[in-house]
């Protein structure tokens, strides 16, 4: 350990591995920084020192291994001179030679060995090229503690494809002002032994400080810092982009010209690690083509490159990114519209056609003769159209005029070869199971689909429909456009048992009301009668009337997914007997030992349909019987002890059509229970309120259901 800095007893030194150790009087060794110690000026060098130290040491090893495994020869004065490099270069497995290597042609090719003396006693010695040396030994004289001592020739070259470290670099870009950019950098964090740490609040307050002090070191320092955070990766990565644009501004600000091609290879790399902004993109297409500028044709290649590269999802699309390439290219004399299309040919196989903002990107990159000329260049294009659907395009129309223009729609039709058997009923079961339930039925789609029906019919590849499936959307059933496809002999796949139970609401019968061929199939006249009976039967709610007020509630006009009208396939022949058989059985269940749950699950299917009982099932007959059910002799069966009809029906008059919501009544009705019951317990109470509320919510079922039936 060296030189030790004491305060009142506590003290502060650095132990072999360089690490900080504080004691107190007694010697022990403490775990936080004494408040004696805290910020002194003693403690500040400490940490300067074991910087330094560390930095040395990380750089000495990685030096030593990189001539280990060059076969470089290394000269012994190098590890008499530095415990470090003795003891780096035996790790790495370098054997000092006596005599040093010859000296290179130029001194510039060669490292000097600067040796240097801390007051505390430690020794380093570093290697620099000769431009370099004289700068630093004069900010060592002036900023460090660190003595020259020593100097030597090393013999050993420098690699001609070795990078400068960023201060050499900052000094090389300023021939004059070699040693203020030094000591520019120096000040903000940077030396041989290291760079300044990421901590964005403290380096941003250093740049508004050199901003002010010495701006036109400023672009250099952003561009440094926006490497070491693309490197350092993870959250750095969006400083890096940030520090970046913030460079590329302040070149402009600054009137600073850096080479083209350099700065365009830099634009490239942060494109590659998704770090270039949208903003620093589109200023370049304005820096590249103001009014009046001409733009050579390999600068509107690297542009158009760097837009390529920085794409890799499809939220990398910006709305503008067609419109920048266009203003770069007329600007270089070429076409834009080719231009387009080779910009699509790069990103198109990375991200699809049409993926991510299609109403802006898309929209703007297409509605010229991009697609076409795409479509000439890459061929491919064609089946990445066919793997749309109307959804990725602005609207079906739009999507209509990609598959025309591409030759898409050629090939679905059958007047240009190359599509396998199968692929047109494949594309056009996509598009009609990514239709929602909620949107019409898109006019253009039937049309399409009618259009293909040859084409379907001489592939002889069954066309399946868009049935519902567990984790797809639910897709509306299109029966009219079935049945017109059966007609012109296109081959239906048979569908599932109850069509999958997807609701008569789902399944649509606008183009062809009387489904004529596709009743006349056996398959799907028997699935629709049974989907339809099982949906009418509410097939799946409890059977147990207690539960009615989570499904289908007696005394409600409509529930949330009731039939909001009647659904075509009900007006069909089909419908029509299928709801009268159900009818039937209805009345069959009221004429049945019928208890008040059994009248509840009688009056839940009338609320799903609603007005389907007005337009299709007017029935006096029916009307009188459902008028006749004696709903308070039911009450008193289901009420937990024996009371008079007339108290039960006086009680039930004061009462009004709810909700069954809680286990137990409201305040006032609770007390006039306890008048009729007194010796109820809590239990019975509250079975007494469910049999009393849902009497008198079956009392308005009927009465609404009578009138219906009744018309």
């Amino acid at each position: 350990m060296g030189r030790r800095y004491e305060v009142d007893g506590y003290t502060a030194g650095l132990d072999d591995g360089f690490q900080v150790v504080y004691r107190n009087p007694r010697g022990k060794k403490l775990q936080q920084v004494p408040d004696r110690l805290a910020d002194s000026e003693g403690v500040r060098r400490l940490y300067r020192l074991r910087r330094a130290l560390t930095g040395h040491r990380r750089h000495a090893r990685v030096q030593a291994e990189a001539w280990a495994t060059a076969g470089t020869r290394v000269p012994m004065a190098l590890a008499e001179s530095d415990p470090v490099w003795r003891e780096t270069l035996d790790d790495a497995g370098v054997e000092p030679v006596a005599d040093p290597p010859p000296a290179p042609d130029a001194d510039e090719a060669a490292l000097i060995a600067r040796t240097y003396v801390h007051p505390d006693g430690h020794t380093m010695t570093l290697l620099l090229r000769a431009s370099f040396a004289r700068h630093w030994d004069a900010l060592v004289a002036s900023q460090e503690d660190w003595a020259l001592t020593d100097t030597f020739a090393t013999g050993i070259r420098v690699p001609g494809d070795t990078q400068l470290t960023f201060p050499e670099r900052l000094m090389a870009a300023h021939p004059g002002r070699e040693q203020e950019a030094l000591e520019a950098a120096y000040a903000f964090g940077w030396s041989l032994w290291g760079s300044p740490l990421l901590h964005k609040s403290l380096v941003d307050d250093d740049l508004e400080h050199l901003a002010a002090t010495a701006p036109r070191f400023l672009p250099a320092f952003l561009d440094e810092l926006a490497d070491m955070c693309l490197k350092a990766g993870g959250a750095h990565k969006e400083h890096a982009s940030g520090y970046f644009t913030r460079a590329r501004n302040a070149e402009r600000e600054h009137h600073t010209k850096p080479d083209e091609r350099g700065l365009d290879a830099r634009y490239a790399t942060f494109a590659d690690h998704g770090a270039l902004a949208t903003g620093a993109v589109r200023a370049r297409a304005k820096e590249l083509a103001p009014r009046g500028a001409v733009v050579s044709p390999d600068q509107l290649r690297r542009f158009r490159d760097v837009l390529v590269r920085r794409v890799h999802t499809p939220h990398d699309l910006y709305p503008g990114m067609a419109a920048d390439l266009r203003k770069v290219a007329r600007a270089a004399g070429a076409d834009p519209e080719s231009e387009v299309a080779a910009l699509l040919e790069g990103i198109v196989p990375k991200v699809g056609l049409c993926a991510g903002d299609v109403n802006k990107f898309w929209a703007d990159a297409l509605k010229g003769k991009a697609l076409e000329l795409l479509v000439q260049r890459r061929p491919e294009t064609v089946h990445d159209v066919l793997r749309l659907i109307p959804d990725d395009a602005n609207s079906t129309a739009d999507w209509l005029s990609l598959l025309r223009r591409s030759g898409a729609l050629a090939l679905l039709t059958g007047e240009r070869p190359g599509l396998p058997a199968g692929e047109a009923a494949r594309l056009l079961h996509d598009c009609l199971a990514s239709e929602p339930t909620w949107r019409v039925r898109s006019d253009e789609l039937y049309d399409l689909a009618v259009r293909l029906a040859p084409r379907l019919a001489a592939d002889a590849v069954p066309l399946r429909l868009p049935y519902p499936a567990p984790g797809h959307r639910r897709a509306p059933i299109p029966l009219d456009l079935a049945d017109e496809l059966l007609e012109h002999g296109v081959p239906l796949a048979d569908p599932p048992p109850e069509l999958a139970s997807p609701g008569a609401a789902h399944m649509v019968v606008n183009r062809r009301p009387h489904l004529t061929w596709l009743l006349a199939d056996p398959r799907f006249a028997r699935e629709l009668r049974s989907g339809l009976d099982s949906e009418l039967e509410l097939v799946g709610l409890p059977e147990a009337g207690i539960s009615y007020h989570r499904h289908y509630r007696p005394h409600r006009a409509t529930e949330l997914d009731s039939w909001q009208s009647t659904p075509g396939i009900c007006r069909t022949p089909l419908g029509r007997e299928v709801l009268g058989t159900w009818l039937n059985r209805q009345r069959e269940r009221l004429r049945a030992d019928l208890d008040l749950n059994g009248l509840v699950r009688v009056l839940a299917p009338f609320v799903h349909i609603g007005g389907v009982v007005d337009e299709l099932l007017k029935d006096e007959a029916a009307a009188r019987e459902f008028a006749a059910v004696d709903v308070v002799a039911l009450v008193l069966a289901g009420l937990p002890a024996e009371a008079d009809r007339p108290a039960v029906e006086g009680l039930m008059a004061t009462m009004r059509p709810e909700d069954l919501i809680g286990t137990r009544p409201m305040p006032g009705l609770r007390t006039r229970i306890d008048e009729t019951w007194p010796d109820l317990s809590e239990l019975q109470v509250a079975q007494a309120w469910k049999a009393l509320q849902t009497g008198v919510n079956c009392q308005e079922g009927l009465r609404r259901l009578v009138a219906r039936l009744s018309g």
